[in-house]
C-alpha cells in the first residue's frame, strides 16, 4: 500500500514539474514564422514588454521587417501610423493585409495572429 502511494506521488511530482517547465520556458508560445530570425518566442515577447513602443522590430532581412504588437483594437491604427510616417498613403484593409501607396508603388503590410495576446506584422523590405 505504501509503495502505491510513493509511485502516485512520484508520477504527480513529475507531471507538475513538467508543467512548470513548460509554463516558464518558451514552450508556452507557438513557433515564430520563417524569416523572423534566430530569436526565441520568449525573447520576442520580452523585447516587446521591455519597450515603450507599441510596435517593436524583431527581425529584418532583405525581404521584410517583422514587428510584434500587443493585440488590441487599435492595432491597425498603430501600423498605419508607422507606415504613413515614411510617406505612404493608407488605402484599404483587406483581411489581414493593409494596403498603402506611394507614387506608383504599392506596399502590402500583412499581419498574423501569433497568440491571443500578440500579433506579428510583416512589412516588405522596400518600405
Amino acid at each position: 500500500m505504501k509503495r502505491k502511494w510513493v509511485i502516485i506521488s512520484v508520477v504527480f511530482i513529475s507531471i507538475a514539474s513538467f508543467a512548470i517547465f513548460i509554463y516558464f520556458n518558451q514552450l508556452r508560445y507557438p513557433t515564430l514564422p520563417v524569416g523572423v530570425g534566430s530569436t526565441t518566442p520568449k525573447e520576442v515577447v520580452q523585447k516587446l514588454n521591455e519597450s515603450n513602443q507599441k510596435l517593436v522590430e524583431i527581425s529584418k532581412d532583405n525581404e521584410a521587417t517583422w514587428y510584434i504588437i500587443k493585440n488590441t483594437e487599435d492595432v491597425n491604427k498603430h501600423i498605419q501610423h508607422l507606415i504613413s510616417s515614411k510617406g505612404w498613403m493608407f488605402k484599404e484593409i483587406d483581411g489581414n493585409s493593409l494596403f498603402f501607396e506611394k507614387e506608383d508603388d504599392v506596399l502590402i503590410v500583412s499581419t498574423e495572429m501569433w497568440t491571443k495576446k500578440y500579433r506579428l506584422v510583416k512589412v516588405p523590405a522596400h518600405f
